[in-house]
């Protein structure tokens, strides 16, 4: 026990300490980028700040397996430089025994931040934007789901208009049983519109047996019409509805499986953000293979030289992971192949080539 809690507590101290310097370059690089993106905008050193630091915990979420890299390596070639890696294997200790402390720790801090830091992480995502719209010169639309169906917010040259729908087709372009709410600049109601659908067409929504009503001085609705073809301007288009959705990133993990059975039950495919919902769990898998991709290029003793080569090579090798990872949830996210194997194929392929590696290299 003594030995684990020793190895546990170096690889704890090297995964601090990667994480900081992460940290910090990753705060400077975006503090600078949003100092060039938001200065001309009017946003104070203040506002600039908080931008930073509410979008640096998405960018450190999604490099920490790179983070487990490194701190596996540091540990690892630490303890091959003392001779400490040596003498634990001359007691008869094996590789993989060795690594078991570390893969457990990794596990468990897979754990800890999907059930955890991803929710903070959403929340973070959500603020950042709602921060940066305050700096942004545009109006953005906005797509929402709720146990009514679908919400949509749109820009409008006098105002914004709220779109509420029972359902929609995969591609937002026709709305079934639609409630359109239209504001005026300073954001007060002046009319309403229901109709049994609303198709989007190029520059317009096209409202059929369309029933209007306009807001009265003394807070009552009249009837304006009714049973009739309107043509409301919008500058949506079927890919910007798209786009407009929430992205799996900015859901927390917990809420994810109710927003997906929201969105699929409004008619829109929750595909993407099933696909997330995989690699959220598959996480696990994926920090422990980026434990044992690292230790599997430093489990050599220092004597045998290519030290830095051998750095080189696990940083490839991390690198190479990403690159399938990203290829595979490319390919389920377009429905090419089974949203299971886009999740776990990549994580569950490195740890049986990290662990083919380190047995080819067990000397005993």
């Amino acid at each position: 026990m003594t030995l684990w809690r020793y190895i546990l507590g170096k690889f704890l101290r090297a995964t601090l300490g990667v994480f900081l310097v992460i940290a910090l370059v990753v705060v400077l690089f975006s503090g600078v980028e949003n100092l060039r993106k938001y200065g001309d905008a009017g946003a104070a050193p203040g506002d600039i700040l908080v931008i930073t630091l509410l979008q640096a915990p998405e960018v450190l979420y999604q490099v920490f397996p790179l983070v487990l890299m490194l701190a596996s390596l540091v540990t690892f070639l630490g303890l091959a430089r003392t001779s400490e890696l040596v003498v634990m294997r001359a007691s008869g200790i094996s590789a993989l025994r060795l690594l078991r402390v570390p893969v457990l720790a990794a596990v468990a801090l897979a754990i800890f931040f999907v059930a955890a830091v991803n929710p903070f992480v959403a929340a973070s995502i959500r603020r950042g934007q709602a921060v940066e719209e305050d700096f942004s010169s545009s109006a953005s639309s906005l797509l929402s789901f709720s146990a009514e169906g679908v919400w949509l917010r749109q820009a409008d040259p006098d105002g914004q208009t709220v779109i509420q729908a029972a359902r929609t087709n995969s591609d937002g372009s026709i709305l079934t049983r639609v409630h359109m709410h239209r504001f005026d600049r300073d954001g007060a109601l002046y009319s309403r519109i229901d109709a049994p659908a609303a198709r989007l067409t190029p520059g317009a929504w096209v409202l059929e047996n369309a029933t209007e009503w306009t807001l009265q001085p003394d807070g009552s609705f009249a009837l304006a019409s009714q049973g009739t073809r309107l043509s409301l301007a919008t500058g949506l288009t079927n890919d910007e509805i798209l786009d407009s959705f929430a992205p799996p990133e900015t859901v927390g993990f917990w809420d994810l499986p109710r927003f997906i059975q929201q969105m699929e039950e409004s008619g829109f495919s929750g595909l993407k953000h099933r696909l997330f919902l995989q690699t959220e769990l598959a996480k696990p898998a994926l920090f422990a293979a980026m434990v044992l991709i690292g230790a599997a290029f430093a489990l050599r003793p220092t004597r045998f030289g290519q030290t830095g080569v051998m750095i080189l090579l696990a940083v490839l090798a991390g690198f190479s992971l990403y690159f399938f990872k990203d290829f595979a949830e490319s390919l389920g996210a377009q429905g090419d192949i089974p949203i299971l194997v886009a999740a776990w194929s990549p994580p569950f392929a490195a740890i049986l080539l990290a662990v083919s590696l380190l047995l080819h290299l067990e000397d005993g």
